[in-house]
């Protein structure tokens, strides 16, 4: 006899730009400080994109709330940040084999460039879903790095 817990049915999330989707419930981050600007809104799903490196973080709670998030590492040369361990610990315990996962935000601008903000890249715990904006007020790199993302 299996005491596996039963699976929980797809969350249904409403996208203004993205339509309507159904995703497992178990993919729903959470971002327990809120994002800056929008403190009442604190679960998000991640959407993967058809562009490597980029994805969609769609408000559970907002339909017209979408940010397009970039890979900084893949788009960026010599991008690197240090986490605070304050931030690290927020996140709850990271799984060995799952590190966190760091993205930036992305503005398009013209085709596929635009700018990315490495001063305040989204970091989630693949573990815990657990997701923060994390702030780096003396970052060299800026709030609107130029970045070619296609």
């Amino acid at each position: 006899m299996s005491t596996a817990a039963p699976a929980l049915p797809p969350l249904v999330v409403e996208s203004t730009l993205l339509g309507r989707l159904e995703v497992p419930a178990t993919r729903v981050l959470t971002f327990t400080a809120g994002l800056p600007g929008f403190d009442g809104l604190r679960r998000f799903v991640l959407v993967a994109t058809q562009g490597e490196g980029l994805h969609w973080l769609q408000s559970v709670e907002d339909a017209s709330l979408s940010f397009l998030l970039a890979d900084p590492f893949r788009f960026v040369e010599g991008y690197t940040i240090e986490l605070p361990a304050a931030d690290l610990a927020a996140l709850g315990p990271v799984a060995d084999a799952e590190p966190p996962l760091v993205l930036a935000v992305a503005v398009i601008e013209r085709g596929m460039t635009g700018t990315l903000n490495l001063q305040g890249p989204i970091v989630i715990n693949p573990a815990t879903r657990r997701a923060r904006q994390v702030i780096f007020p003396e970052s060299p790199w800026g709030m609107a790095y130029p970045a070619v993302l296609g």
